[in-house]
């Protein structure tokens, strides 16, 4: 017998001793009554199987009533916010980790280490502490991740990349633009990558000015910096491509989100995209593509006024309780079953390997190895996360990025040249923050 196939084994017989532990009346945290849980955003894999494991915890647990309702990531600061306000808020909330500075400075969410007890040990025992450590803000524990994303990523058809001529992917900027330029066609582009106004699609972007060593908000000195050097050449990066012909036309590119840009890329309609860790596994490619990921390559010299970080990343699929919780115990219960490695192997391969997981077991399945085998060998070797960053994280980062993303398309329109773009966009981000932070 394997010692993959043995330890899987082991752990579907501890998951289910886990499962019978739980039960009302064998627990110390038994808990009862009803919670109600709204998730935002996940693959379709992650979707379907979340569902299938809410079943699971019914069953666990007869004496929690369980609603559960799901809704698409990208409305989840409205709905949220709006559920607060109107006072029908979820009991658990299943959001990013972005979310979480807004969330907890506004009261809506509540510390996790007032209310989870001893849990927190366990909890922690069984991350991987960078992961674990995105669910914290001003030193407590706000959200429990399941898995994070990285930012930015490129997505290559080897194919095309070596009918052009070369035979490694680029690593640095210079390099994709003569990349992207020898791999266009007539009717296929060389490189598309999304630039609407949809938070992932800012969240790509703020992956590239990272790596420039820009950054959207100065925490230390309260000021935007929108218009950083770091930011601007960014963009102009973006207008480059543009520009060298290798891409949609601009229209294009700022109607079309990520989802579509992976869709182009997986039906060989465009031969590299930019995107985050995962992108095109949620959806898949045509049987004829054959393809790869990497690290979005960087700019030679960074000409940003922070330091340059290898990749942002944030959790989305983090698990809040409502600061309004009427039955926090079962809340809980709810997030503990999701702390538990048969859930977080979800994202280890079983079934779902579009994530970087969090916890540590799920980095011995031998299905994330085959999806992944860079993100394994950087993970075990230590540096998976080296020179990493949180995604930007802070009370005020919504209209902060809604105003990035307002410059972003008025400057592929050609609108506006990068710096004036951000120049008012930093203006009109700079008068909220003054407002917010009073």
């Amino acid at each position: 017998m394997s010692n993959s196939i043995s330890r899987r084994r082991f752990l579907g017989t501890t998951a289910a001793i886990g499962a019978a532990a739980l039960l009302p009346g064998t627990s110390a945290y038994a808990a009862s009554g009803e919670i109600s849980v709204w998730k935002f955003g996940g693959t379709p894999q992650e979707i379907e199987v979340w569902a299938e494991r809410n079943d699971m915890f019914t069953q666990a647990n007869p004496d929690i009533s369980l609603n559960y309702s799901y809704f698409n990531g990208q409305v989840r600061r409205q709905k949220i916010l709006a559920g607060f306000q109107t006072n029908r808020l979820a009991d658990v909330v299943i959001a990013f980790g972005q979310d979480i500075p807004e969330f907890a400075g506004f009261g809506m969410i509540q510390p996790l280490d007032e209310i989870a007890g001893d849990r927190l040990d366990d909890w922690k025992e069984r991350m991987v502490p960078e992961v674990y450590e995105s669910g914290m803000h001003e030193g407590k524990l706000y959200a429990l991740p399941t898995s994070v994303d990285m930012a930015s990523f490129l997505a290559i058809n080897l194919d095309a990349m070596e009918e052009a001529g070369f035979d490694r992917p680029p690593e640095t900027w210079e390099e994709l633009r003569e990349y992207a330029k020898a791999m266009t066609k007539p009717d296929r582009p060389g490189i598309a990558f999304p630039a609407t106004t949809a938070p992932v699609d800012i969240n790509i972007f703020e992956g590239l000015l990272y790596a420039n060593g820009g950054r959207i908000f100065d925490e230390e000195t309260g000021k935007v910096t929108l218009n950083d050097p770091g930011v601007v050449d960014a963009l102009q990066f973006y207008l480059d491509l543009i520009a060298d012909g290798s891409t949609p036309a601009a229209t294009s590119l700022t109607e079309t989100f990520f989802r579509d840009t992976a869709q182009l890329f997986g039906q060989g309609r465009s031969a590299m995209w930019i995107g985050l860790s995962w992108l095109n596994t949620p959806w898949g490619v045509n049987e004829d593509v054959r393809w790869t990921g990497v690290p979005m390559p960087k700019p030679e010299k960074p000409t940003g006024s922070f330091d340059p970080v290898n990749a942002i990343m944030d959790g989305s699929a983090m698990l809040m309780v409502s600061s309004r919780s009427k039955n926090p115990e079962a809340a809980v219960e709810y997030l503990d079953f999701w702390a538990q490695d048969k859930q977080l192997e979800i994202w280890g391969g079983q079934p779902e390997t579009a994530r970087i997981p969090a916890g540590k077991a799920a980095w011995d399945n031998l299905e994330l190895a085959e999806a992944w085998p860079n993100w394994v060998k950087s993970y075990e070797a230590g540096t998976l996360f080296e020179n990493g960053a949180p995604m930007p994280r802070f009370i005020g980062v919504s209209a902060i990025e809604s105003a990035l993303g307002t410059a972003l398309q008025q400057a592929i329109l050609g609108q506006k040249t990068p710096q004036e773009a951000l120049d008012e966009a930093t203006a009109s981000a700079q008068k909220q923050i003054d407002l917010i932070r009073g």
